[in-house]
């Protein structure tokens, strides 16, 4: 079964609504500790039979504005994780066509089962642009079970907004660089699927 397109859809800007009491369907730890921060599980949903996602935000934050967050998306599919990756760089660029930052580079694990992939967005309102960020995309194939293979993406999201974006691109070189570090040497949370 193709779930290339839902992985389109799902994997541009991150998103989310605020739930106070948000459900754990991956079985992961409830804080995810990142680049020398805690992240709190704060928004969890599961848009079809085949996809997960769980948003983890650092201590007074929220998904309206913040300015980091971790991720992690489920996609249960047969697709292997060197396609999932080929689709996103096809997206990716697309995208660059009229996204003047947007850009991007693919780091692969020696076992060609493991991927990175980090890249740069932007967005703009009157020719002025209003956000920018930063993302690493870390895929690794998972087995579920005897029968369910599935695709896990830990991401890791840092945004800036007007006035700051200047600053944010200066030390984005430095930044990217030590995020890159991080993600490579991070272990991927453990999944144990939940029934709900």
């Amino acid at each position: 079964m193709k779930t290339i397109p839902v992985i389109i859809l799902m994997l541009f800007l991150s998103f989310g609504i605020s739930a106070q009491n948000p459900l754990n369907r991956l079985g992961t730890n409830d804080t995810l500790h990142f680049n020398d921060i805690d992240f709190n599980l704060s928004w969890t949903d599961k848009p079809n039979d085949n996809y997960y996602i769980q948003e983890y935000l650092p201590k007074g934050e929220t998904t309206n504005g913040y300015n980091q967050m971790m991720t992690i998306h489920l996609f249960v599919t047969n697709i292997n994780a060197k396609d999932a990756v080929a689709q996103k760089v096809k997206e990716l660029k697309e995208r660059k066509k009229h996204d003047a930052v947007c850009n991007y580079q693919v780091t692969e694990s020696p076992d060609g089962k493991e991927f990175i992939v980090d890249f740069l967005l932007g967005e703009s309102k009157d020719k002025l642009m209003t956000i920018v960020e930063f993302n690493a995309y870390h895929y690794k194939e998972i087995q579920l079970s005897e029968s369910k293979k599935a695709i896990v993406i830990y991401a890791y999201t840092k945004r800036s907004y007007g006035d700051g974006i200047t600053d944010f691109l200066k030390s984005l070189k430095e930044d990217r660089s030590h995020v890159l570090n991080e993600m490579i040497s991070t272990k991927i949370p453990g999944v144990a699927m939940r029934n709900i």
